[in-house]
C-alpha cells in the first residue's frame, strides 16, 4: 500500500466493508480507491463503479491514473511543513484523518495500538460516515 505521498507504508491496517451506506452515494468499498493520510479525504473515480464486465485492466489502469493525479492535487493543499511533520510521527494516519476514515472500514491497526490521539480518534469516530470528506 501507497499513502498519496508515494511512500511505502509500513503500517498494520485493515481495510473493510462500509456500514450504512445511503444507495445515492455511489462508493464501492471492494473496488480501488485513494485517500489522505493527513487529512481523511478519500477519492474513488467514477471508474471504479462500472459493471464487472466493463471493468478491464485498461479500465483499472485509467482509474489509477486518475488516483494518482488526484493524490498529488491534493496534497498541494497540505504545507510542507505538515508532510514533514507526518513523515516524523512514524504513524500510517493522522489522528484526523484515522476519525475520517474509520467509517469507510479503513482501520489502521497499529496506529490504534501505538498511538493514544490515533486510538481515541478511532473510538471517537462517528461508525457510519456523513460522506463529505468523499469526492467522485
Amino acid at each position: 500500500m501507497t499513502g498519496n505521498d508515494g511512500n511505502i507504508a509500513r503500517a498494520v491496517f485493515f481495510k473493510g466493508p462500509v456500514i450504512g451506506l445511503p444507495d445515492d452515494i455511489p462508493f464501492r468499498s471492494d473496488r480501488e480507491y485513494t485517500f489522505c493520510r493527513l487529512c481523511g479525504d478519500l477519492f474513488q473515480p467514477e471508474l471504479e463503479r462500472v459493471s464487472q464486465e466493463e471493468y478491464t485492466p485498461q479500465v483499472r489502469a485509467r482509474s489509477m491514473k486518475m488516483q494518482r493525479w488526484w493524490a498529488e492535487n491534493h496534497n498541494r493543499k497540505h504545507p510542507a511543513w505538515e508532510h514533514e511533520q507526518f513523515k516524523l510521527s512514524g504513524r500510517f494516519l493522522t489522528p484526523e484523518a484515522t476519525y475520517a476514515l474509520v467509517p469507510y472500514g479503513i482501520i489502521p491497526l497499529s496506529d490504534l495500538v501505538f498511538a493514544n490521539e490515533n486510538a481515541a480518534a478511532g473510538l471517537e469516530a462517528p461508525r457510519i460516515s456523513g460522506f463529505d470528506n468523499y469526492e467522485w
